[in-house]
């Protein structure tokens, strides 16, 4: 049973009313317990979770749950929020707290981290022309900066490498790289605020390929009931 907390208080203890609600211990308040934060039933939202990882169209979805097409876009877009923020332990000490910053030129400068087969991506707050000047210039900079090795940009459909490849194999880097100008150009029209949402979602299923269906499906389950402070 999911252990529920009081909207206005946090606290977990409770009377249970007559017509179903229940009432806090605590600060008296009155409420319908939420199976999970989206309101609808949970069978409903695991068959959402299935589906978008499986890559099912938004209209292909709509077809299959008794949804309505503006709740479905907000639970996707919330459910691509927790992908971007279920960030590898590894790169914990990398991430700001600070928010994005807006994206404002056409062509958005997405950097590129490697680090044990796991990826961290985010877009970068430079012009094009500081990219175009520092790729000119990539042979000055201070080789002692170990991190840039696993490091690179996408830009205009294109992959730089700030430094040359250690060995002949195909790295992480690269694997990643292509993965992500497939995602990306074959999405299309994607609106530039959305961006970091759709990057943060194909960095998550990258980092997570080695799962099957349902190992991903429970981890997403468990990312929304952790940010709802509940337990399944």
């Amino acid at each position: 049973m999911n252990q529920i907390k009081c909207p206005r208080c946090k606290g977990s203890d409770f009377w249970q009313i007559k017509d179903g609600r229940i009432k806090c211990k605590n600060c008296r308040y009155l409420f319908t317990p939420r199976e999970n934060p989206f309101n609808i039933p949970n069978q409903l939202l695991k068959q959402i979770i299935s589906e978008f990882i499986l890559e099912h169209s938004t209209n292909a979805i709509l077809k299959r749950v008794q949804i309505s097409k503006y709740k479905l876009l907000k639970i996707l877009t919330r459910l691509r929020q927790l992908m971007k923020e279920d960030v590898p332990e590894i790169f914990s000490s990398i991430i700001s707290s600070k928010s994005e910053p807006e994206i404002k030129i056409e062509n958005p400068i997405i950097g590129i981290l490697s680090k044990e087969d796991k990826i961290f991506a985010k877009i970068l707050n430079f012009e094009p022309q500081e990219l175009e000047e520092f790729l000119k210039n990539k042979e000055k900079v201070d080789k002692s900066e170990k991190w840039l090795e696993n490091f690179a940009i996408i830009y205009k459909k294109s992959f730089y490498r700030i430094f040359p490849q250690q060995s002949s194999k195909i790295e992480t880097l690269e694997v990643f790289g292509e993965y992500l100008k497939r995602k990306l150009f074959i999405k299309g029209g994607i609106r530039k605020e959305k961006l970091p949402l759709y990057l943060g979602e194909y960095v998550w299923r990258f980092n997570n390929r080695e799962l099957n269906l349902k190992e991903k499906e429970e981890r997403i389950w468990q990312l929304i009931m952790k940010k709802q402070n509940l337990k399944v």
